[in-house]
């Protein structure tokens, strides 16, 4: 009988309970700039943690968009994880840059929603060869193994 109450004790918080959060990301975009190229790295990017991010960067003149596509292999789980996104952007005419960063959600009935980071003028000088690079790094805190696992780190470590 104590089972049974310890059970429904059980179910009853974990029903209350906010499953949506496995980590608590502090989202920040640092922007680097060398001769003809911009770095960005987006440190923490939330999104859900049972996907990863595809990145696409489109450039017209010297207007520049960086999209991060949230993608499924099975469909989303309940919860967010903190993620890391590097792109390096090479190749780049002088000149000032109007760079946006671009969260995008898949709403599963083949829309999108789009959320962005941040918007920035970055002054570009130099030149260097045409190159784009892109780095997403699962799970931020995934390096930080003197310290608890997160549940968030032990769901990729099994992916």
């Amino acid at each position: 009988m104590r089972g049974g109450v310890a059970v429904l004790a059980v179910a009853i918080l974990c029903a209350f309970a906010s499953p949506t959060s496995a980590q608590w990301c502090e989202e920040e975009v640092f922007l680097t700039v060398g001769d003809g190229s911009i770095e960005i790295y987006h440190s923490q990017a939330e999104y859900n943690c049972c996907g990863w991010t595809d990145i696409e960067v489109v450039r017209d003149g010297f207007t520049i968009e960086v999209f991060e596509w949230e993608q499924f292999e099975y469909g989303p789980c309940y919860c967010l994880c903190c993620f890391d996104i590097q792109v390096f952007i090479g190749g780049l005419d002088p000149g000032d840059y109007t760079l946006t960063v671009w969260k995008t959600y898949n709403n599963f009935d083949g829309t999108w929603t789009y959320e962005s980071a941040g918007t920035w003028i970055v002054p570009v000088d130099g030149v260097s060869e045409p190159v784009v690079l892109t780095n997403y790094i699962p799970c931020a805190d995934t390096g930080a193994l003197d310290e608890p696992l997160s549940w968030g780190t032990i769901k990729a470590l099994y992916r």
